[in-house]
């Protein structure tokens, strides 16, 4: 599992997992995430962390701590991306490598 580590002055912690449904898509697991950010909480699948570069939008968070999944469409790529990102409007609030 890869680990959280917070940015843009927050603090982010927890770590993320990936599981694989062949044909299916696929999870993001966050376990014992947490962070200090407000506000609506968004994930995303990227290449190196860069919100810039091509990305998959996971969704909304369902809150600011605690262990969940959240789901990416059967025909992502997953090798393309290393890095979920955590977001609050246009700020990055933590960052985590895809195992």
């Amino acid at each position: 599992m890869g680990v959280f580590s917070g940015a843009s002055n927050h603090t982010t912690s927890g770590s993320v997992g990936v599981a694989i449904i062949a044909g299916v898509g696929g999870d993001i697991a966050f376990q014992n995430f947490a962070t200090d950010a407000e506000g609506d909480l968004q994930g995303y699948l990227t290449m190196g962390g860069d919100l810039s570069k091509q990305t998959i939008e996971l969704g909304a968070l369902p809150g600011a701590s605690g262990s969940f999944n959240l789901s990416f469409p059967g025909d992502t790529d997953i090798s393309l991306f290393d890095t979920v990102v955590v977001t609050t409007g246009d700020t990055s609030v933590g960052t985590a490598r895809v195992p």
